[in-house]
């Protein structure tokens, strides 16, 4: 009904336009004639007429600015609902850098897999299974720091998040695989050695994680009853070890290009 309403006052505004900007030009254009038409219709009604004619065009102007915004809203959804749409046909080499690394784009990726490729879904379940712990080690450490107000931690938190970045970057070379493999493929089409290293590293990050977590509650008691007093290097050396994982994981891939 709105819409009706508005074409319908659309076009009343378009008449007024129509009828004034006419009788503007023929006063205009009559010149001396054009004053006996003044004479004829009255000063205020041909003053009206022009000055309805300016209203009713800024009015219409208005309307039309408010349907090009409309517009082009519609489309930028419309565009954004496609991009989103396509992210799961682009070949991860052609998307931008910080999907490549993006844990819900990740989840995203494995779980179309398992969904058209049932001989892979058990592998699937596996490495979501690793990105939700990943999630849960997160979760337990923003509640330690949370509960405590230990903000002299999040240090921690910066070195958990580049662990679940270099964690998505090596089940990229698992989805990969399964690219190559095509929809309703099984495990007998991918290098299982490849995958079970990219599994194995992970792990191996997941589990230094745990310890951190571990010697971050550790420390956080210890810092509360020395009263800020604490010796926190076995937890610095713990960041420096993920840390060092990382990079040394970084390195091997470099090695094997």
């Amino acid at each position: 009904m709105s819409d009706k309403k508005g074409i319908n006052l659309k076009g009343k505004a378009l008449r007024t336009v129509i009828i004034a900007g006419a009788t503007a030009l023929i006063v205009a254009g009559l010149g001396a004639a054009g004053q006996s038409l003044i004479v004829l219709l009255g000063v205020r009604t041909v003053s009206f007429l022009t000055n309805a004619a300016g209203v009713a065009g800024g009015v219409l102007t208005v309307w039309s600015a408010a349907d090009l915004a409309a517009g082009a809203k519609k489309q930028l959804a419309i565009a954004s609902a496609e991009k989103k749409t396509m992210r799961l046909e682009v070949d991860p080499e052609d998307a931008p850098e910080e999907s490549m690394t993006d844990p819900d784009t990740t989840r995203m990726r494995l779980q179309h897999i398992k969904e058209s490729s049932q001989g892979l879904s058990g592998l699937m379940d596996r490495c979501l299974a690793q990105m939700d712990r990943m999630d849960e080690l997160q979760r337990r450490q923003g509640d330690l720091i949370s509960l405590n107000k230990a903000a002299y931690l999040k240090d921690t938190v910066g070195t958990l998040d580049s662990v679940e970045k270099e964690i998505c970057l090596n089940l990229r070379g698992i989805v990969n695989q399964c690219i190559v493999a095509g929809d309703g493929a099984d495990e007998s089409r991918l290098d299982m050695t490849k995958v079970g290293t990219i599994l194995e590293r992970n792990g191996k990050l997941l589990d230094q994680s745990k310890k951190l977590l571990m010697v971050s509650a550790d420390w956080i008691d210890e810092y509360n009853s020395k009263e800020g007093g604490a010796d926190r290097s076995l937890l610095d050396s713990w960041i420096r070890v993920i840390q060092d994982t990382i990079r040394g994981i970084e390195e091997s891939k470099e090695e094997a290009r």
